[in-house]
């Protein structure tokens, strides 16, 4: 029986519990077993309870701590996308493909299209690609690459130009998760760069024009459009003439000026469809497309020849520049064109070999010119290496009788010329050969040789007893070199010599291209005693004023006015017109070319000082010229040039 049942039946009852209460008694007992046991079960099942609360409340307290740090990470983790996204020069957009709204967006792609945040939160995928049409040129062209990203998993990559200006390039991509992906950078400023690298690339930093590239592109364009339209094209070589002299002269300032005026003149000289480049120092080049024959071009390249005819104003002084043009034409001077730029160029030589200033048509007889012309440049330094140039001597003489004791006849001094002797012994003219020299760029050398050979000579015959001046003939591009004149008056020195035993020959053209530059020359080797002889003249434009001027000390007629002496009263008028002016202006005169005896004759009676032609002698080498020391005694009027005859008016 239960406990609690037993105490409160024996306090209820002394004796024995009635029979009649047993069954009941018993029934309470049990219930009260089942209570005690129920209980116990549910204390038991309160105290598992309390436990799993515990254990779970930690669980959930464990979890709502991970979940805080983990929308902590994410809040760490979006503000470093964001700070990502919005740091990158690119403008970023993600739609998503569900729900067509877009789901990330930066500050740059709101910039670049015109958009705010705001706005942005109301508009659908379709919304923005309509803005982003709107905002470039070739919108239409973005449906293009709409279609290319959802077809490929590689994407689609396009560069746009927009209104606003600038370029846009544009990199789309479709996700599988993110969706569509458009990153959009604005390249505006490589854009302008690679521009600006390109066209310097391809023109002339000093004028603008094309250079040599650019006018390459065009000129094989313009062949291949001739071809398909069976039409013609002219090319035009252009050199200038003289402008070496205006740079060398006025500095390289003042030729960049002239270029540009020139590339401007040019310009107007041509029609707007052709093509101008500037392929070299004084170089230019047109391209006429569609050209009808040639007396178009000749009209067309007058037209250039009468735009550089006006003087040009270079620090206050006015200068005349001229051109040599060169044509060839497609497809009868070359299909291709490298052949074309060759014939033209082979026909502006030509133009320059005509006397400048003018136009040639290219001719297959000038390709033969020009093969000719580049063995010989080649033979030319070869010829120089192995000192196969040397110098002839020719006589001038005296034509009047001198108180002194000098005789009509009788040797005054020589003059240098130049003589090419191949291996075979066969000569060379220098006529064949000078011009090549100055324009392959041979002549400093080669004048610089003639000095030395010169001063050398003039040594040689000092060690002998003969003391008699040499005369050499300068170029005018060695007269534009810097300094040539003192290494001259330096080389006479070196070799010990009296300075009265070299003198110089210069053109009167020459003369004429720089007189202030020449002045200073002139003026420098008269100081040092170097006698000038001022040659060929008559046959230029001199003014008497800068001849009056000018420190020259010796007159010679050009040979021109004295062939014909004996024939021509118009020659002997203007050859006793010279002589009568040197006396004048007391300079010494001098006849070349005298070749009869009636030439001479003439010259004499008109009181002429000296003569030189085959008449009194040949040009022969340093040996030879010996011979004329002893036909003639040595004589005071014979040691310097600057001795002149005392010859009656």
């Amino acid at each position: 029986m239960h406990r609690l049942l037993k105490r409160q039946l024996k306090r209820h009852f002394q004796d024995s519990v009635p029979e009649q209460f047993q069954l009941l008694l018993q029934a309470i007992s049990d219930a009260y077993d089942q209570a005690d046991l129920d209980r116990e079960m549910l204390e038991r099942s309160l105290a598992l309870t309390a436990e799993e609360l515990l254990e779970r409340n930690q669980r959930l307290s464990q979890n709502l701590q991970a979940q805080q740090q983990a929308q902590a990470d994410l809040k760490a983790s979006y503000e470093i996308l964001d700070a990502t996204l919005n740091a990158s020069k690119e403008g970023i957009l993600v739609v998503s493909a569900d729900t067509d709204r877009p789901i990330a967006v930066n500050k740059h792609y709101l910039l670049l299209m015109g958009l705010s945040e705001e706005r942005i939160n109301h508009m659908t995928g379709a919304d923005l690609f309509r803005n982003s049409f709107l905002q470039l040129f070739e919108g239409q062209q973005l449906y293009d690459q709409l279609k290319e990203m959802r077809n490929h998993e590689h994407g689609s990559h396009r560069i746009y130009p927009m209104r606003k200006g600038g370029w846009l390039e544009v990199y789309a991509v479709k996700h599988p998760v993110a969706g569509y992906i458009w990153m959009l950078r604005d390249i505006s400023e490589i854009r302008e760069k690679e521009e600006t690298i390109t066209y310097q690339a391809q023109h002339d930093s000093l004028t603008g024009l094309p250079n040599r590239v650019l006018l390459q592109d065009r000129l094989e364009l313009s062949i291949n459009r001739a071809q398909a339209q069976h039409s013609r094209i002219a090319l035009c070589y252009i050199d200038l003439d003289g402008f070496k002299t205006i740079n060398d002269s006025l500095g390289h300032a003042s030729g960049d000026r002239l270029l540009i005026e020139v590339a401007q003149r040019l310009k107007q000289g041509i029609k707007p469809q052709d093509t101008l480049a500037r392929v070299g120092g004084d170089e230019f080049v047109v391209i006429m497309d569609d050209i009808s024959g040639q007396d178009e071009v000749l009209q067309r390249a007058d037209n250039m020849l009468a735009t550089l005819m006006p003087p040009v104003e270079l620090d206050q002084r006015s200068f005349f520049i001229g051109a040599s043009i060169g044509i060839a034409m497609y497809p009868n001077d070359g299909e291709d064109s490298g052949l074309l730029m060759r014939n033209a160029d082979i026909a502006m030589y030509r133009a320059k070999a005509n006397g400048k200033n003018c136009f040639h048509f290219f001719t297959p007889s000038l390709e033969r010119i020009a093969q000719h012309r580049l063995q010989m440049e080649t033979e030319l330094r070869r010829a120089i290496e192995q000192d196969q140039l040397e110098l002839y001597y020719q006589p001038k003489v005296f034509l009047q009788s001198d108180p002194r004791g000098a005789r009509t006849g009788q040797l005054h001094s020589f003059e240098a010329l130049l003589r090419w002797q191949r291996p075979d012994g066969s000569f060379v003219s220098p006529e064949s050969f000078i011009h090549i020299a100055e324009e392959a760029g041979m002549i400093s050398q080669i004048g610089q040789m003639v000095v030395e050979k010169a001063c050398h000579q003039a040594r040689q015959w000092l060690n002998e007893g003969y003391e008699s001046n040499i005369s050499i003939n300068l170029s005018p591009r060695q007269f534009l070199i810097p300094g040539f004149h003192e290494d001259i008056v330096d080389t006479i020195r070196s070799y010990g010599i009296p300075s009265a035993m070299i003198s110089v020959e210069i053109t009167e053209s020459l003369l004429m291209q720089d007189l202030v530059s020449a002045r200073g020359v002139l003026e420098y080797f008269r100081a040092h005693d170097v006698f000038v002889y001022l040659d060929d003249f008559g046959s230029g434009f001199s003014s008497l004023n800068y001849l009056k001027t000018l420190p020259v000390d010796a007159i010679k007629i050009d040979r021109t006015f004295v062939r014909d002496l004996s024939t021509s009263s118009a020659d002997r008028a203007i050859a006793n017109t010279i002589i009568t002016l040197g006396k004048q202006l007391n300079k010494l005169i001098v006849a070349e070319g005298i070749e009869t005896v009636e030439q001479a004759n003439f010259l004499i009676d008109s009181g002429c000082d000296l003569a030189q032609g085959y008449f009194y002698g040949r040009p022969v080498n340093g040996e030879s010229a010996r011979h004329y020391f002893q036909l003639s005694p040595t004589l005071p009027a014979a040691t310097s040039p600057l001795a002149k005859p005392g010859a009656s008016e």
